[in-house]
């Protein structure tokens, strides 16, 4: 028995992976550049200090993974915020602002407690983590104000 092989055009095939490596690439040069510009800013005015100084991958080791532990745990306290909200529709604390400053806080003390506290080379102020996760949840609801989650098939 033989097996069909499927008839796909390669050219398509080699432009649509080119373009998602490009944008993907450029997305990541993005984060980079911005992650670095603000470590820059923050040494600057003296609100962080950055003693981790290995080899170029001991680096991105460490800093990468604190930027990805990060960025899963604010991601899993974002979700199961939504969660507690779709569950408790009629509860004040999950409408307007009190959402927000509760998502925040939450999102602000178990980041700092749970994963800054452990990276003993970057010395960071509360206050300032603060106002950076507050920086990005203001800039996530401005973009994307009324999300919705478009793999649920399901209406809720």
């Amino acid at each position: 028995m033989k097996l069909k092989r499927p008839n796909i055009s390669w050219i398509a095939l080699l432009f649509v992976l080119s373009v998602v490596l490009i944008s993907g690439t450029a997305f990541i040069l993005m984060v980079f550049f911005g992650m670095y510009g603000l470590s820059r800013l923050l040494i600057y005015y003296h609100l962080a200090e950055f003693t981790y100084n290995e080899s170029v991958m001991d680096n991105s080791f460490y800093y990468g993974s604190y930027l990805i532990i990060g960025y899963v745990l604010l991601f899993i306290i974002e979700y199961i915020m939504d969660e507690l909200k779709r569950m408790l529709p009629e509860n004040k604390f999950f409408h307007g602002w009190y959402f927000h400053i509760i998502s925040v806080s939450i999102s602000t003390i178990v980041f700092y407690f749970g994963v800054h506290i452990n990276y003993q080379h970057i010395r960071i102020n509360f206050f300032v983590v603060l106002a950076i996760i507050s920086a990005l949840y203001y800039l996530t609801e401005l973009f994307y104000p009324d999300s919705v989650d478009l793999n649920n098939k399901e209406n809720r």
